[in-house]
């Protein structure tokens, strides 16, 4: 029993951890040129404030000290984002450094970098871009920051642009475009569907697999079924819901700030391991039906927190195609929760029966419902630690 529960604990201790992997989202913007990449790439604050040693009480930087830093962090760029043709690497130069309009949160304020590689010979028929900002300063003990480019890439004959993200520390290629003629889009748009649906659906992945709020609400639904339909009907009542309201937040129709989202679903994780905990008989009506669904109405927004950014600019067939990878990757990064956590309940329920189930749900809630008081604290500021 004792080893059947620790593995248990372990499963929802992951999935807890896995919200500390940071992820930071940043904007590049790529134009191929007859002699020379062309590159303009948003870096945020909270980037450079990372990099370059910057400390502040409550994220308030003082404006002097992130302007020198962020002309110091010209040599950092330079350093850590690297193009390159058959193998070789081009030597890169910033051309200038644009300030940010306005300044708000340091996640959300962003100095441009201009910058050049120029190539000799022919152009490229590819380049390869490969990026690993932030990767040797910890977020935490063992927890780098996972610094995220949704790429923007444009042939300088052509109007025709095409959208790709550029993950830490994976070489990616890059199509030039320069087998097209001149006016025309290059051939591997057409081609652009399928590269769009892999970056994409990997996109959601990551985004359930680093979101410690979507895992911890789908860990309190599961731990109090009982079966392996009762499993499915509740996961299927929150996909549904989070589904429908992503899907009108990627179109503009339905839209909440971060500042009313994030501590809602910090307070839907709260309820629903209260919920386990209080009234365990609930659990297994159609209210809890309802509850996930409620509750996954508003983890959609939280989904399209991640994805609204990285669709921007992409024709309509491309957003659905986007949203669709989108959605069936947050999908499988649930089921790498759900079934391992589901088959250890079954498990210990198979071989224990009360003696395993109870205490799984009372403790595992437990756990869960103090996570979810953190973050909830985390969300509405109360403090700013975090581990």
């Amino acid at each position: 029993m004792r080893f059947l529960l620790l593995l248990f604990l372990a499963l929802l201790v992951s999935a807890a951890m896995a919200g500390a992997h940071p992820l930071l989202q940043n904007a590049m913007w790529v134009q191929f040129e007859p002699t020379r990449v062309h590159v303009a790439v948003n870096v945020s604050v909270r980037e450079i404030a990372v990099a370059q040693g910057l400390t502040a009480k409550e994220d308030n930087f003082d404006s002097t000290a992130v302007a020198t830093a962020a002309e110091k962090h010209r040599d950092y760029v330079l350093q850590h984002l690297q193009f390159s043709v058959n193998g070789r690497a081009l030597a890169g130069r910033v051309m200038q450094v644009t300030d940010p309009p306005i300044y708000s949160e340091p996640e959300k304020t962003f100095y441009q970098y201009e910058l050049e590689y120029p190539f000799a010979g022919p152009p490229p028929d590819k380049v390869t871009a490969t990026q690993d900002m932030l990767r040797e300063w910890p977020y935490a003990v063992g927890t780098p920051w996972d610094v995220t480019y949704i790429v923007r890439l444009k042939h300088a004959d052509s109007d025709e642009i095409t959208t790709a993200l550029l993950p830490p520390r994976k070489p990616t290629d890059f199509s030039t475009g320069w087998e097209a003629s001149p006016g025309q889009a290059p051939p591997a748009a057409r081609s652009e569907g399928w590269r769009t649906f892999g970056e994409y659906f990997r996109h959601g992945v990551m985004h359930i697999l680093t979101g410690w709020d979507h895992l911890l609400f789908v860990a309190a639904l599961v731990i109090a079924t009982m079966n392996f339909w009762e499993m499915v009907k509740v996961i299927a009542a929150f996909t549904v819901a989070h589904t429908i309201t992503l899907t009108l937040a990627v179109f503009h129709l339905v839209r909440l700030p971060a500042w009313v989202v994030e501590p809602v679903i910090a307070i839907s994780i709260i309820f629903v391991a209260m919920e386990n905990i209080l009234w365990p008989r609930r659990v297994h009506s159609r209210l809890r039906l309802g509850v996930a669904f409620g509750f996954g109405l508003i983890h959609g927004l939280g989904f399209a927190g991640g994805l609204l950014d990285a669709m921007e600019g992409l024709p309509r067939i491309g957003t659905w195609i986007a949203l669709g990878a989108f959605s069936l990757g947050v999908e499988v990064g649930h089921q790498v929760v759900v079934l391992p956590l589901f088959g250890a309940l079954a498990a210990g329920r198979q071989q224990l029966h009360e003696q395993f189930t109870r205490p799984a749900l009372r403790y595992g809630s437990m756990l869960i419902s103090l996570c979810g008081v953190y973050y909830l604290c985390i969300a509405l500021k109360v403090f700013s630690f975090k581990f």
